[in-house]
């Protein structure tokens, strides 16, 4: 096993699809020199606007979420080709945005996308990527995301995409009564304007009741640049645009989201007032991702609690890599890998970091990779910054 390497200028690049796009996607993605792909399986929400619908089953579109670590220098060029490919730029067609990575440390058998080596050629398709947006994660039990995903719509958010992921945390120090709670979880993933950023938040902090104990874990996380055409309502009709369309292209038109707040009004419940100085909130912090072999994931996060960290959550990925083996009939055999992330005050990354580094290399775990992200606001039952 060999050391670590520390790269900077990376990018986490995350794409959601709809199922049926998934396979031409990552195939030209793959062809055109990309070194790895890492994919889950997610499913969509849709707003059910009619008093009757509400009634009938939630309607989960199927989705995929394909995730690449890319050096900066070649995201533009990677977010160009999937939108030309995938038709993102037709709404409903899915979404595409940039997370920066502030650090990212590899050992040397992971197979990293290296500058230079990606061969698609931009011919201007005249992609207008846009920048001012955040994601919002919300971390909740299982089969609770439905009224989360449904009040971040209803507060203006276009689109939200949920995955399963295990949680890891309050039940492991519950001794006896772990049995009373499940490590299954679901991930809320939304992509909004810093406009609809508050409200937004709000209203899946709400429904998602993180101020008590055990009910979950809402953050921001900063995004560079992306594009978003996920659906968010049913209509069952036919109509020539929708809301959303219209508020997109009137964004586009007037430059900004700012022609949206009504300088009539006394008060303007989306203006930028939110997070107030509430106990259970915590600014500045920092998310730490870990990648490695899904076999070998398990040891890590028994590792991780017996440093000490309070809570982290397990996603299982598809890890396709350019010369992975294919079938006769040109099916890519996927490896698993196991995502683990965690958020941390700043100060605690650097020796816990260096902490995981040691124990890889004892255990000659291969392929790990450890990426850090900005986490401006998050809230919680508990304050993380302490």
């Amino acid at each position: 096993m060999s050391a670590f390497q520390t790269h900077y200028q990376h990018a986490l690049v995350t794409a959601i699809l709809p199922r049926q796009s998934l396979g031409r996607v990552l195939s030209e993605v793959l062809a055109s020199g990309a070194t790895q792909a890492m994919g889950v399986s997610a499913r969509g929400a849709l707003l059910q606007q009619k008093w009757y619908e509400s009634l009938l089953p939630a309607i989960a579109p199927e989705q995929e979420m394909l995730h690449f670590l890319v050096p900066e220098s070649e995201v533009d060029v990677l977010m160009e080709q999937i939108v030309m490919v995938g038709k993102l730029r037709l709404f409903g067609a899915g979404a595409i945005y940039a997370v920066p990575c502030e650090e990212l440390t590899c050992s040397a058998d992971f197979p990293l996308w290296m500058p230079g080596h990606y061969r698609f050629q931009s011919e201007s398709f005249d992609i207008k990527f846009k920048t001012g947006l955040l994601a919002l994660v919300h971390i909740t039990d299982r089969a609770a995301a439905a009224p989360i995903a449904q009040a971040a719509l209803k507060a203006g958010a276009g689109g939200a995409t949920i995955t399963y992921v295990r949680g890891y945390g309050l039940r492991d120090r519950l001794g006896l009564l772990r049995i009373t709670k499940s490590h299954d979880k679901e991930l809320i993933t939304v992509v909004v304007d810093e406009y609809d950023r508050d409200a937004v938040f709000e209203a899946m902090a709400v429904a998602g009741r993180v101020d008590q104990p055990g009910r979950g874990l809402i953050y921001q996380l900063p995004i560079s640049k992306g594009l978003t055409n996920l659906a968010s309502v049913f209509q069952p009709s036919k109509h020539s645009a929708s809301i959303q369309q219209m508020v997109r292209a009137i964004d586009e038109m007037q430059g900004g989201t700012d022609w949206r707040a009504n300088p009539l009004l006394m008060h303007d419940p989306k203006a930028r007032d939110f997070g107030g100085q509430r106990p259970n909130t915590s600014r500045d912090l920092k998310m730490l991702n870990i990648l490695s072999r899904r076999k070998d994931s398990e040891m890590l996060v028994k590792f991780l609690f017996d440093y000490g960290i309070g809570g982290a959550s397990v996603s299982n990925w598809r890890f396709t890599d350019a010369n992975c083996e294919q079938t006769h009939g040109g099916l890519r055999l996927n490896r698993e890998f196991g995502s683990i992330s965690l958020i941390l005050a700043p100060h605690e990354v650097a020796p816990l970091t260096e902490a995981l580094q040691q124990k890889i290399l004892e255990n000659e775990i291969p392929e790990t990779c450890l990426l850090t992200h900005s986490i401006p606001f998050a809230r919680t039952f508990a304050n993380l910054n302490e």
